[in-house]
């Protein structure tokens, strides 16, 4: 009980933050909004007189593709971010450390933090799948409980590997090579805007050893074509791998990161 007070507290917060910074929220919607257009008629371009074979394990429609597409990097954004951008927010609001002294562990709050962050990026995705299939009638056909399971470990994965590059970004004060390197792998190899097929062969292979590649071709299975667990069970396999890893390291990491930065005083520097 103590930690879901907790929580709701972290929540209450954020709203109320948000709600003092009226036109960043109209401006973000906005921009949300936009981002979505540009998609749709960029999918509604590429679907005219074409055909993508590299689409048809995924229901073969460019709409639903791109959109998926969107919608994952969406959640491995929140994820690698949350962390590292609620340090350096505290950092610049000089609050930092007193946090780090205070009743509540600075890694549950970070937790917290990222917990509320997941939950809008959660229905945000929703309203997107819904007014895509309203309105521009793309097919979903989805399995619920097969994407939730892909989402939880692909959030705890990346969720730990975004918490090594916090801890690494305490250190450096500016620049976070783990997160760097996740985000450029995800979007050059990983498949969101294009399948790996097209990929020259080498980086098509390395590809498939990527813990963000295996989720997003579960997250389209499932989202797409219906693909129950059985189905995305080798793409699930592979990105729990990466999440038994990722996990101690990336609380090793955190630790030994602020460990660092306690003992050379720069705590509250960046």
């Amino acid at each position: 009980m103590r930690t879901l007070e907790q929580l709701r507290m972290v929540l209450v917060r954020s709203v109320w933050e948000r709600r003092t910074y009226r036109t960043a929220v109209v401006l973000g919607v906005v921009t949300a909004v936009v981002g979505c257009l540009q998609f749709a008629i960029m999918g509604q371009f590429l679907q005219t007189g074409n055909s993508f074979p590299g689409l048809q394990a995924y229901g073969g429609d460019i709409l639903s593709f791109l959109l998926t597409g969107s919608i994952f990097t969406g959640f491995v954004n929140i994820s690698l971010g949350t962390f590292s951008r609620f340090v350096q927010n505290e950092q610049r609001s000089g609050t930092l450390e007193s946090l780090v002294v205070s009743n509540v562990s600075l890694l549950r709050l970070m937790i917290y933090h990222g917990v509320v962050g997941m939950v809008g990026t959660v229905l945000s995705s929703a309203v997107m799948l819904v007014a895509f299939g309203f309105v521009f009638h793309v097919p979903f056909d989805i399995d619920v409980w097969a994407s939730a399971l892909v989402l939880v470990v692909l959030v705890l994965t990346m969720g730990s590997l975004g918490l090594a590059g916090c801890g690494v970004l305490l250190v450096t004060k500016r620049g976070d090579p783990i997160t760097w390197v996740l985000t450029t792998l995800t979007v050059l190899m990983s498949g969101v805007l294009y399948p790996t097929s097209v990929l020259p062969t080498w980086m098509s292979a390395t590809a498939q050893w990527l813990p963000t590649t295996r989720a997003l071709d579960a997250m389209r299975l499932t989202l797409g074509a219906h693909g129950d667990v059985a189905a995305v069970a080798p793409d699930l396999l592979v990105l729990v791998v990466w999440c038994l890893v990722a996990m101690p390291v990336g609380v090793w990491t955190f630790r030994t990161g602020l460990r660092r930065a306690r003992r050379a005083g720069s705590l509250a520097e960046f």
